[in-house]
């Protein structure tokens, strides 16, 4: 059942870009910030959708993310989204403990904040993102408290070659295009990521290393082991096993609970003739969980479409 109900928001997906026209315009995020182009913003509405999905030993995680906002500048606006999930518990958990299930269901509604500060050769982008406990914190579609996090983003061009920086500040770790992880945290961190990107007209490759650096005490949330009936549902005490997601439904910890690094990888399409369209396929490591990931997204900006159409 669940997976038809992939197939189905696929289909509806489809069908949204069928009716559409094609344009080209900053595609709002339902769970976190993305770098913009060198042109800024587009002023006014904006509307957009996206269906991502990764998957790894550790289970499988897809989300059909809707979002809508505001930009009142080249340089500043807002938007608000929110992910529904589809998750797979992956058979080892399955043989280890048959009562543990996974799910679908909304997430946290999720707000953000987003300044744009464009150069010749050197652009900053910087995000405030607010998330609402919303999701079911028993699916692990949440930590159960809203959380927050500040991401900047620099880069600079040589031509095709863009070199760039990130790094964040919060109280959880955020999905990437690259990661979307079998699990939540709750807890005070920094993330660092730098990389570069090769534009090749309508594909573009880059490659990059991540780094998570909590502090204090963790709380892990799993979104692949789902308590059922009679199930052990959260670890007794703290503990020291970064794999803990895969046996308990929440764990806590110290800082290494939830310290990970590792490298990225990533490839995306914008065919010319589908403007509003984006193809992504992701790949990513981590090395603390001895975990290699596989990740693909598509996104439709629909607020694009619908302006090209009234043009």
């Amino acid at each position: 059942m669940r997976y038809t109900r992939v197939a189905v928001c696929t289909v509806l997906f489809l069908f949204i870009y069928v009716h559409s026209s094609c344009a080209q315009t900053p595609t709002a995020a339902a769970t976190g910030p993305t770098a913009q182009s060198t042109a800024g913003f587009y002023p006014g509405w904006m509307l957009g959708t996206r269906f991502e999905g990764s998957s790894s030993s550790d289970g499988s995680v897809f989300d059909l993310g809707m979002g809508g906002g505001y930009n009142f500048s080249h340089r500043f606006g807002v938007d608000v989204g929110v992910p529904y999930f589809f998750v797979g518990t992956p058979t080892s958990v399955k043989s280890k403990n048959p009562t543990a299930v996974s799910g679908d269901g909304f997430g946290n509604v999720g707000a953000n904040i987003r300044f744009f500060l464009p150069g010749e050769s050197t652009n900053y982008a910087s995000t405030i993102h607010l998330g609402a406990p919303s999701g079911d914190k028993s699916k692990g579609f949440s930590t159960g408290h809203a959380t927050w996090n500040w991401s900047n983003h620099l880069e600079h061009g040589w031509r095709y070659l863009t070199p760039y920086i990130d790094d964040s500040v919060g109280n959880t770790v955020l999905d990437t295009h690259h990661f979307r992880r079998p699990l939540m945290t709750f807890g005070y961190n920094a993330a660092f990521e730098a990389g570069t990107e090769v534009d090749a007209g309508p594909i573009s490759l880059s490659a990059s290393a991540y780094d998570v650096a909590p502090w204090g005490s963790q709380t892990i949330v799993s979104r692949v082991f789902r308590c059922g009936s009679g199930a052990k549902c959260s670890s007794a005490g703290k503990t020291t096993n970064r794999k803990n997601y895969l046996d308990s439904s929440v764990s806590t910890g110290d800082a290494s609970l939830a310290r990970d690094n590792g490298f990225n990888a990533s490839a995306e399409f914008k065919p010319k003739s589908l403007k509003n369209l984006d193809f992504e396929a992701d790949y990513s490591r981590s090395v603390p969980l001895r975990l290699n990931t596989f990740s693909f997204g598509i996104a439709l900006d629909i607020a694009g479409a619908l302006r090209s159409h009234r043009h």
